[in-house]
């Protein structure tokens, strides 16, 4: 019998981000006992394309003014708001700010999970809704389950859905109140597994850790020839991201190296792009051998192109919390060593055998002299190979991904099945046919 999924995303397969499912969406493809529907929560971007019989469903996307106003009254008089602000209280997170977020939030999860049974009664009960983020839509869907328009839900958990260090406040809404009621929870790494354990109470026993992956490059990076570095970052540019620290480190780096000729590249946008290009004139601008490369946002594809059709020595991540970042996975796979602190669950993938690992709160001259041993000592070859030898035993896309959508499959297609009035993906074929 054909497992029906429900894989609900943020925005994918609509641009901007969530760059990282096109690596997976294909295995979900190619699975011939599932039938898989996108359900994206936001559709005003540019859509991506997406492989044959994989279908897309709008219905979570449209929200009247009229509905999310009703939908906040409901929040006000409901359990699950009286609930997290009991929760702020005893915190000792109570305020205005956090109030209204747990307001918010309530009335998303109301709303989104009236969507969720709608679409179940139109195009038959959900076997397993797959969760990209632990947010909203994760709630939402164990919400509608209770009402059986879903049978299985499970969430993945990367690290902005993860730390609540990361939120203003420290508040993460919600996830203590839904955190029991998973199926299962993938985690990237053993860290985050004890994480989700002692920061809200997550059931061990449902707890998988299942890391991301990437494809293995075909070709290697080259690295620069004798008298010159190129250095490359990629992320979007906020504060967690300490993107300042990476450019104080370039300096000391050019100031201590004025005979090599050093170029950083800086792959992403976002809010603080143009404060980090005016440091950067400010720190960098008086050193003659020292020169940058914004690049701006560029496609998952043009990322990778990029390590194989240019020379780069280091890829250097400063960020005070992550996740397993995908964006220092694609580096390794073509062979360009990392440089990270030891937060979230890096150390699962960086090491001083591929690169150099630091402490988790890293200044400048730490950064800088972490690089410069990377680049020039007489084991950079061996790192450039070691990186790489990394990617193929634990972050393989093809292994990972194939695993995770095959343990998503067996958990819809455990229990007892209801047969099903029609598949996501066919229900959504032929209400296209019809609108044409």
């Amino acid at each position: 019998m054909t497992v029906n999924v429900a894989i609900l995303t943020n925005a994918y397969p609509y641009l901007p981000g969530e760059q990282f499912i096109e690596d997976e969406i294909g295995y979900w493809a190619a699975r011939t006992d599932a039938s898989v529907a996108l359900l994206p929560a936001l559709a005003t971007g540019t859509p991506r394309s997406v492989p044959a019989g994989i279908a897309v469903d709008l219905d979570l996307a449209r929200s009247a003014k009229a509905w999310r106003l009703w939908f906040m009254l409901l929040a006000l008089c409901s359990a699950i708001f009286r609930r997290e602000l009991g929760y702020l209280r005893r915190s000792r997170k109570m305020n205005l700010h956090t109030a209204a977020r747990a307001l918010l939030h309530t009335s998303k999860v109301l709303e989104q999970a009236a969507q969720l049974r709608r679409y179940a009664r139109v195009y038959g009960p959900i076997d397993v809704a797959y969760c990209y983020w632990n947010e909203t839509q994760a709630c939402a869907a164990l919400l509608a389950k209770e009402y059986g328009a879903v049978r299985k839900v499970v969430s993945r958990v990367h690290g902005f859905d993860l730390y609540e260090a990361r939120r203003r406040d420290g508040y993460m809404p919600l996830k203590r109140q839904f955190i029991a009621g998973y199926d299962a929870i993938f985690a990237l790494s053993r860290e985050a597994q004890s994480y989700l354990q002692r920061t809200y109470g997550a059931p061990p026993g449902k707890i998988r850790i299942s890391p991301l992956g990437v494809p293995l490059a075909g070709a290697l990076a080259r690295p620069s020839a004798d008298g010159r570095l190129h250095i490359v970052s990629v992320s979007f540019c906020l504060r967690v991201k300490r993107l300042d620290k990476i450019v104080s480190a370039i300096g000391l780096l050019g100031q201590r190296h004025p005979d090599v000729g050093i170029s950083w590249t800086h792959i992403g946008d976002g809010p603080l792009l143009d404060e980090i290009k005016a440091l950067a004139r400010v720190e960098l601008g008086g050193l003659a051998n020292v020169a940058c490369t914004f690049a701006g946002d560029l496609p998952n594809a043009a990322v990778k192109a990029f390590y194989l059709g240019t020379p780069v020595d280091v890829l250097v991540n400063a960020s005070e919390s992550e996740g397993v970042p995908v964006s220092i996975m694609e580096a390794m796979s073509a062979g360009v060593p990392a440089v990270a602190p030891d937060v979230g669950g890096v150390s699962s993938l960086v090491s001083d055998r591929c690169g150099a690992l630091l402490s988790p709160c890293p200044n400048g001259r730490d950064i800088a002299e972490a690089m410069a041993q990377v680049a020039f000592d007489d084991r950079r070859d061996d790192r450039r190979a070691q990186a790489r030898q990394a990617i193929e035993a634990g972050f393989d896309a093809a292994r990972n991904y194939q695993d995770f959508v095959a343990s998503v499959v067996a958990i819809g297609a455990s229990g007892d099945k209801q047969p099903a009035q029609a598949a996501p993906g066919a229900a959504y074929r032929t209400r296209q046919a019809a609108r044409r």
